[in-house]
């Protein structure tokens, strides 16, 4: 589908908005102190050997270690001797006796036990497959994959294949033997499914690129001197575009910022075949972001409520564990519809492709449960569910998709590897602290009422203070100001009520006069 790329560059943010169909479909943030860190490629150091869960952590110089479960885990790369890796830079080699029979362990696979082929101290190459997440650490994995425009190169897979979503035998064949002919006999490559149909110079060229990276990977492995040691690192944003998300169907480019616009332009000219994508510099008076009303769709982004054309809505719900995406009739009220149910029908065929776009624009991974409407005729499940997966095939995450279960509900699961649009520019409400609720001033005044006798017994004054929010002490300044009278009587104390803006609504604070 024909698309548009903008590129907003600042001295320590860029932003990159794909749109499709005057729509904003692909949002990308990168930060200067929040680099994105998946595929990454690290000497790193075996910290832990975790039998009971059959993982390891890896120290890759990162705050919290990196995570290798034991299917992650290949030697291919490990092993000096081999043709394919090199030695780890200190002169070291670990593959002994020892490392031979640990390398036979680790290419059985899943039969392996990570006691039998790693232990602490050792020196592995490795690849980040998934962000850090909050609490939890990189996914890391020594299957190391370099990603270019057309294809991915697999140092130790060393065969081609094809990616199944390229249907055709004809042209399955045709990309396979364009790849046979120019690559290294001792490199594999799998074709990506933006292949489809492109040139054999630009397989060639990808090729080239890809083959130069990992020689530049082995030549920094080798001059590494000690672990954790970076060893390879993504090109910046900028730079990513270019070989993630540009093709033949992209219209224009446009970025704001000259360095940026050299550095795209030398990639171009370096890398890719011809036709080359068209790269211009925005010299409007208005930023760009702006003048393409990109900023106000980053806004609605953001948002619980997303309002469909037809008058019905989206509730999008974010939690650590799923996403919930609840559709609704809203002010809709069928049109021409000729009853309830295809009225129904209608919104929900229209909320499911704004569904996918919601997934895609803001990033949202991890398990997903879509409530629909409910629907009597079996049939149009069947429809929604249909239009549904059409609209996925323009997701270029992995996505598992459950049938539409009885209670009307879509269990789905969509691939997550980096902070989603809401944790990327938001952070919790230091008010509610993430919950979305804050307790009532009702509710704090009677907590208040409990706390008043308990605090009387170790506070020695005829007075007692009671510090609460505003709206904490109209109540208990007006509705609750009997109890309070009677609290003070059994306590035979004095009960002063003082209102303070700088509290929480929450907090409270009863001291001696």
């Amino acid at each position: 589908m024909r698309n548009e790329i903008f590129v907003n560059v600042a001295p320590r943010e860029t932003r990159v908005a794909v749109r499709e169909q005057d729509q904003i479909i692909e949002l990308h943030i990168e930060r200067a102190q929040d680099r994105r860190v998946v595929n990454n490629c690290y000497l790193g150091k075996v910290t832990r050997v975790l039998p009971g869960m059959q993982a390891a952590f890896v120290d890759i110089g990162l705050e919290r270690a990196g995570f290798l479960y034991v299917a992650d885990y290949r030697s291919d790369l490990d092993d000096p001797s081999d043709g394919n890796g090199s030695s780890s830079g200190n002169g070291k080699s670990s593959n002994g006796g020892g490392g031979r029979r640990r390398a036979a362990a680790a290419q059985r696979g899943a039969g392996a036990q990570i006691q039998d082929v790693l232990e602490e101290g050792r020196e592995i190459l490795v690849q980040v497959s998934k962000e850090p997440l909050g609490t939890k650490g990189a996914r890391i994995t020594s299957r190391i994959s370099l990603a270019g425009r057309h294809l991915v190169l697999m140092p130790s897979a060393q065969r081609v294949g094809v990616s199944r979503r390229i249907e055709g035998d004809r042209e399955r064949r045709r990309l396979r033997s364009i790849v046979e002919k120019h690559r290294p006999r001792d490199l594999g490559f799998i074709v990506r499914t933006v292949s489809h149909g492109v040139s054999e110079a630009d397989i060639k060229a990808d090729i080239e690129y890809l083959t130069h990276l990992w020689a530049d990977v082995q030549e920094r492995r080798a001059a590494a001197t000690e672990a954790p040691s970076l060893v390879y690192e993504e090109p910046p944003l900028r730079v990513r575009i270019l070989r993630d998300l540009v093709s033949h169907e992209t219209k224009q480019i446009v970025v704001d910022d000259p360095d940026g616009y050299g550095e795209m332009q030398n990639f171009v000219q370096k890398f890719m075949a011809a036709p080359r994508p068209r790269i211009t510099l925005h010299k409007g008076d208005r930023p760009l972001f702006e003048a393409q009303r990109i900023e106000s769709e980053i806004d609605q982004g953001l948002g619980r409520k997303v309002w469909l054309k037809s008058g019905g809505y989206l509730i999008i719900d974010q939690s650590e564990a799923l996403t919930a995406i609840d559709v609704n009739t809203g002010r809709f009220t069928g049109g021409k519809s000729k009853n309830l149910e295809e009225t129904i029908l209608k919104t929900n065929l229209e909320a499911v492709r704004e569904i996918v776009h919601q997934l895609r624009f803001r990033n949202i991974g991890g398990l997903i449960i879509l409530d629909l409407i409910d629907m009597e005729i079996a049939a149009n499940r069947e429809k929604v569910y249909r239009s549904l997966l059409d609209a996925l095939k323009e997701d270029k995450a992995k996505v598992n998709l459950q049938k539409i279960s009885d209670l009307g509900l879509i269990e789905m699961t969509r691939k997550r590897t980096s902070e989603n649009l809401v944790q990327q520019l938001c952070e919790p409400c230091p008010t509610c602290e993430g919950t979305g609720y804050v307790q009532s001033p009702e509710t704090i005044s009677q907590r208040v009422l409990r706390q008043l006798p308990r605090s009387a017994q170790f506070l020695r004054s005829p007075t007692l203070i009671v510090n609460t929010h505003p709206t904490v002490s109209s109540v208990l300044l007006g509705e609750e100001a009997d109890s309070i009278e009677q609290i003070a009587k059994a306590i035979d104390r004095k009960v002063e009520i003082r209102p303070n803006p700088s509290f929480h609504q929450e907090q409270f604070e009863i001291s001696a006069a």
